[in-house]
């Protein structure tokens, strides 16, 4: 990634050296970003990353409750 782009939105899927599995979601504010974009950018950044949000949620619990299942 350059020095004139963001990420705003992850999901990682990790294993450790020990054999643990976890995820890990990250999301950016961009409120700070509201001034320097044009109102429908900002708007509509902001409802992607509100569903965007919400579905990675959802995965996060599915492979959650996988994990979790295989384990016990």
């Amino acid at each position: 990634m350059n020095k004139h782009e963001a990420t705003l939105i992850s999901y990682k899927l990790t294993i450790d050296k020990k054999g643990r599995v976890f995820t890990e979601r990250s999301v950016s504010e961009i409120d700070d970003l509201e001034k320097k974009l044009k109102p429908i950018m900002f708007n509509t950044l902001k409802a992607v990353i509100r569903t965007a949000k919400a579905e990675l949620d959802k995965i996060h619990n599915k492979i959650e409750a996988d994990l979790n299942g295989r384990i016990q």
